[in-house]
């Protein structure tokens, strides 16, 4: 019967049948075992391949060609399913190692991101703590971003007292801040 079968293959069809599908398993299911295993050193792994490669053909049954002999179209067909699997691997190792640096990069930018609200909400809390004018002078250097000349100009006081008063809102927002530094 299995003589009839490559001979069917080789002229162009195969019809088959549950019998000659039987026989067929039973002759060549160890070889294409052994080979999937080979390749994938997983038993379970290499018995799924060589069934899905049986139910391919069983479901196909009606509109299979095959134009070389059943067993090397059996071993081409498990060639391909053992290539089809690694190259799914590899795309889900890639895909793994993306989602991995996604998620450690969006971490990253979370808690840094929380860290700079939190130190943000406390600078503000303490600037508010000033007194007025050095408050006001904090501001306009540090929010306006205007030199010691032009506060001066604007709040009609000298240069120095700009500058006394900046040292003093820098010294008493840094010790402030110190809890942060070590975080």
């Amino acid at each position: 019967m299995l003589s009839r079968i490559q001979d069917i293959g080789k002229s162009g069809g195969l019809c088959i049948d549950k019998d000659s599908f039987e026989l067929v398993y039973k002759q060549f299911w160890k070889k294409l075992y052994y080979l999937a295993y080979q390749k994938v050193a997983d038993s379970d792994l290499a018995q799924d391949m060589v069934h899905d490669v049986f139910r391919s053909i069983w479901e196909r049954r009606e509109e299979l060609v095959i134009s070389d002999s059943i067993e090397k179209y059996l071993v081409r067909a498990i060639k391909y399913k053992i290539s089809g699997y690694f190259r799914e691997r590899i795309q889900q190792e890639r895909n793994m190692e993306a989602s991995l640096l996604y998620v450690t990069e969006s971490e990253s930018v979370t808690e840094k991101q929380v860290a700079y609200n939190l130190l943000s909400t406390e600078l503000n809390l303490l600037v508010e703590k000033l007194p007025e004018r050095c408050r006001e002078v904090y501001k306009l250097s540090r929010e306006n971003g205007l030199n010691n000349r032009e506060i001066a100009s604007a709040l009609l006081v000298s240069e120095k007292t700009v500058e006394n008063q900046i040292t003093k809102a820098l010294s008493f927002l840094r010790l402030g801040l110190d809890k942060y530094r070590n975080e």
